[in-house]
């Protein structure tokens, strides 16, 4: 049962984290960079298909440079950190 709860919260935590991330950059971007951006519906597919994996494509495909992708890379860095680093904790307090 433990494991399901971990799957759900790694599913959640997937989907999550890639959102704030994306959302929270967009409020940062100007006009032509926010005209790049995806429109609603292929964030949202960008998001549940590929997960973390959308966080590099998105800040380079807005900023068309160098520094946009080390931002994504940085990112999808944190992403996957904050992730791992929530299902260690939880799954070290359910001693599974």
């Amino acid at each position: 049962m433990v494991d399901v709860v971990l799957l759900a919260i790694r599913i959640f935590l997937s989907i999550a984290l890639p959102w704030w991330i994306v959302r929270r950059d967009m409020k940062k971007l100007s006009e032509d960079q926010l005209a790049r951006a995806w429109n609603d519906v292929s964030f949202w597919i960008a998001v549940v298909v590929f997960n973390e994996l959308c966080i590099p494509v998105h800040f380079l495909k807005v900023r068309r440079s160098l520094l946009g992708l080390a931002l994504g890379i940085f990112w999808l860095a944190v992403a996957i950190g904050v992730n791992v680093g929530v299902l260690y904790e939880l799954g070290s307090l359910f001693a599974v």
